[in-house]
């Protein structure tokens, strides 16, 4: 019997009320699991731009640019 053939079963022995507070608990357990997949998928996300800056062999990566450096580089007027 699958997970799913499982739960169907079980969920069988309920009655109505008991399923509609099944459901309000099962959608608050989904929301969590999907939070946190959505954050293990960003953290995972983020490791890898850190694993590739450093990977890259760019001897320059590492150089500090300031903040009006970056203004002038990207030709950007400030008032």
């Amino acid at each position: 019997m699958t997970n799913r053939d499982e739960c169907i079963a079980i969920l069988d022995n309920f009655g109505e009320e008991q399923l509609g507070s099944i459901v309000v608990i099962l959608k608050s357990m989904k929301d969590v699991f999907d939070k946190a997949l959505e954050e293990a998928l960003d953290e995972a996300y983020c490791q890898k731009l850190y694993q590739n800056y450093l990977d890259d062999p760019d001897p320059e990566k590492d150089d500090e640019l300031s903040f009006d450096e970056a203004v002038e580089a990207l030709g950007i007027t400030l008032p």
